[in-house]
């Protein structure tokens, strides 16, 4: 892990502004404007236990803390050099970790991997982890040097059984919502808040999702995942992108819909370069936060997320951005069904959409007709897809060599111009990280400039970067 000293945001900025627009569909490769190979001198590094791996998957900031999940333990570091404050210990049980073996499981991943981490409240700290694929929840009272365990849970629908499966989670006004999978053999998939979950072994909600993150804003909490797409089954098999939502004041239906969503809808993500026949790239690996920023003329909420292409198919990857309001407007449009088995997926008529309008925050949901809750278990995916802000990705990298995996933001960056630019940082699985503006975003949507300002290798070539904050 390592916390840089400092990467000079703002000299890099001002260069950008003479840079020339790009106005080609397709992107040449844009070369960074500085190479930087990291020092000692250069970085604060942490490296954990130097005796076994730590697989590191989950960074989590707390005030002046970072915490970070690990195998078996999780560490607190400080924000300032790195440095370890404290650190908790969780260990599988021996009989588990036995157990977990006799089923199949390789003894390595038989270990205690932390998954989860969210802050409860100031001084309370919620943890789960993977538990030799019996997952567990535990919650404790944080002190100056210690942590107390205070309650201990099945993790189930929670905390993933396998380390290595794609999960995410977001604590939201004292419940925790989670996108993971609800068995150990990870065919059931599941969007959870306690009791409500999505239809189980129905690929119509989730088909085989692998999700990348999860946030709240409104009314609403918001999922990113990929998965494979039931739209596109008749034409063979491929995997789409989506962003899905749920109410947080959802309370489940009545009789048979108790303990389900009623507000679970979900719409694909098109992130591809334009033209009669676009090039999408299809699988997301990871977005930002939301953030708040002034594009051209208008002013937006915006995310930002690096999709791939396929692991078999020509190797490219791409930055897009997607605004709150195109979402909203998305789940707001027409859904789509397929009539029969065999025939096409076409936008459901109005006149077939039931009153109320199915997907929409509620007083009480357990008092929604059945036409309603009917409606919704079946029309779960929205006819239009959501589209990309600056109307095509802002960077496209073509690689055999490797492939975008994580991106962060440091939003609004002022120019001594008096312009704000929202700065990109995009890992890569072999190594680097990519320090990029749009150099057209502060004056027009319609366009991209991408700009590379610099290219930071924080990693041996052979070391994929998995989180950034």
């Amino acid at each position: 892990m390592h916390w840089s000293r400092g990467w000079g945001l703002a000299a890099g900025l001002v260069a950008v502004l003479a840079v020339a627009a790009v106005h080609a569909a397709w992107q040449d490769v844009v070369r960074p404007k500085m190479f930087v190979q990291i020092g000692a001198e250069d970085v604060f590094r942490f490296a954990g236990n130097t005796t076994s791996i730590d697989y590191f998957r989950l960074i989590v900031r707390d005030g002046n803390s970072l915490l970070v999940g690990g195998r078996n333990l999780v560490y607190n570091l400080s924000t300032t050099d790195l440095s370890e404050n404290q650190r908790l210990i969780w260990y599988s049980p021996e009989d588990a970790v036995k157990m977990c073996v006799v089923k199949g499981k390789d003894e390595d991943n038989c270990q205690n991997y932390i998954r989860i981490l969210a802050v409860m409240s100031p001084g309370k700290l919620l943890v789960c982890g993977t538990n030799s694929f019996k997952p567990i929840c535990r919650e404790y009272s944080v002190q100056t040097g210690s942590y107390t365990l205070e309650k201990e849970k099945p993790g189930q629908a929670m905390c993933p059984y396998d380390p290595h499966h794609n999960s995410t989670a977001v604590y939201v006004d004292g419940d925790l919502y989670t996108g993971t999978v609800a068995d150990f053999s990870g065919m059931d998939p599941i969007i959870y808040r306690e009791p409500l979950q999505t239809e189980q072994y129905d690929s119509m909600s989730l088909n085989a999702p692998n999700f990348v993150n999860s946030l709240t804003q409104g009314d609403f909490v918001y999922f990113f995942f990929r998965e494979t797409a039931v739209e596109y089954i008749n034409c063979g098999k491929a995997v789409f992108s989506r962003v899905a939502r749920v109410c947080k004041y959802d309370r489940g239906g009545p009789h048979r819909f108790r303990n389900r969503w009623t507000s679970f809808l979900k719409s694909r993500l098109n992130c591809s370069v334009q033209g009669d026949f676009p090039f999408y790239f299809n699988e997301i690996q990871s977005t930002t936060e939301l953030i708040e920023g002034t594009y051209g003329s208008v002013s937006r909420q915006l995310l930002y997320a690096v999709f791939t292409t396929a692991a078999n198919s020509i190797g490219g990857s791409a930055v897009c951005a997607f605004s709150l309001q195109d979402i909203s407007d998305t789940f707001e449009g027409n859904f789509k069904e397929q009539s029969e088995l065999n025939s096409n997926w076409l936008p459901v008529q109005s006149m077939k959409v039931p009153d109320p309008r199915p997907g929409q925050c509620v007083n009480d949901s357990r008092t929604l007709p059945d036409l309603t809750l009917n409606f919704i278990k079946t029309h779960s995916l929205m006819d239009e897809s959501v589209p990309s802000f600056f109307k095509q990705p802002i960077v496209i990298r073509t690689s055999y060599n490797y492939r975008f995996t994580q991106i962060a933001v440091d939003p609004q960056i002022k120019t001594p111009g008096g312009k704000s630019y929202d700065v990109l940082f995009i890992g890569t699985d072999n190594g680097y990280v990519l320090k990029t503006v749009n150099a057209d975003s502060a004056d027009t949507i319609e366009r991209v400039s991408p700009v590379v300002i610099e290219e930071i290798q924080v990693f041996p070539s052979n070391v994929s970067v998995r989180s950034l904050k």
